[in-house]
């Protein structure tokens, strides 16, 4: 059985939150490669990375609402949230509490409007409690009591899923179920517990903005053509444009994420190779660093 909660309003925020960043994304973007090069693009860049990134969190939060329902069977309530399954034994259900008769809470977490997950302690007599909902108000949402925990989530027909509750109850259970969240796909990746992991990432587009700050510095005091010492051909100096230095930031970009796609995939199948493939990220970069210094020494 299925339970789904009103998602129309927290989808159109969220959806425009992440288009609205990619956008700015463009535009700086955009505004960069019409700007003359100099260390102060970078900057530009540097934001637009954040943003891109924020719409990524945006779409991905967005889409995870588009997923979120309430199922329920004789063993558990799962509450689906995106990649993550929240279970709860049907034998821990205390009691359900229509949220019209509590405070509005404050939700640490996502929360947007039409979109809240996160957690808040409730008074009342609720306790600490995780909300999976798309409230407006209190009077929209529905408190699910444990001993240990307790659980918010909004419905349009809270006297349905009450009875539905206690039909499966009385059914009783068939196996065993964990109280504990369930982590699938992306959100399972051991990446996000992996704080060196997260610390080589950084400093791999630490030393990617690093070669390009410096190429970009360099570049407006340079002549239009200018003599390379760099790649070395048997000591034969090519005479070559500007321009060329350009390719170096291009070329970390695609070294980059290649070797960031490659080091996170990896990291979830053996967390020593994706360590190394995060540390090739960082020496690639590093590499294309010192050919530019190289070249205009």
């Amino acid at each position: 059985m299925e339970f789904r909660p009103p998602r129309t309003l927290g989808s159109l925020v969220g959806g425009g939150l992440a288009a609205w960043c990619f956008a700015v994304t463009a535009a700086l973007v955009i505004r960069g490669v019409t700007l003359d090069v100099s260390l102060g693009v970078i900057a530009l860049y540097v934001v637009a990375t954040v943003f891109f990134f924020m719409g990524l969190l945006f779409a991905y939060w967005t889409y995870s609402l588009g997923t979120l329902r309430y199922t329920l069977d004789r063993n558990a309530l799962t509450i689906i949230w995106g990649d993550i399954r929240q279970m709860v034994p049907m034998s821990q259900i205390e009691r359900l509490v229509p949220g019209r008769e509590l405070h509005s809470p404050h939700v640490a977490g996502v929360s947007w409007l039409g979109h809240h997950v996160g957690h808040d302690r409730v008074g009342g007599g609720i306790g600490d409690t995780l909300f999976y909902s798309t409230h407006r108000s209190a009077a929209d949402l529905l408190y699910i009591i444990t001993p240990n925990q307790s659980y918010a989530i909004s419905l349009d027909d809270e006297v349905a899923f009450a009875e539905a509750v206690q039909a499966q109850q009385r059914l009783g259970s068939l196996t065993a179920v964990p109280q504990a969240p369930e982590r699938l796909y992306l959100a399972a990746q051991p990446f996000w517990e992996d704080r060196a992991a997260q610390a080589l990432a950084l400093a791999a587009f630490a030393t990617f903005f690093a070669m390009f700050a410096y190429v970009y510095d360099q570049y407006p005091g340079l002549p239009a053509s200018m003599a390379l010492s760099f790649p070395h051909l048997n000591g034969v100096t090519r005479v070559a444009s500007k321009t060329e230095l350009l390719k170096l930031p291009m070329t970390g970009i695609g070294l980059l994420l290649l070797n960031l796609g490659l080091g996170f995939i990896a990291h979830s199948w053996e967390r020593m190779v994706g360590y190394v493939l995060l540390l090739a990220a960082i020496g690639a970069e590093g590499i294309l660093l010192a050919a530019a210094i190289i070249a205009l020494r």
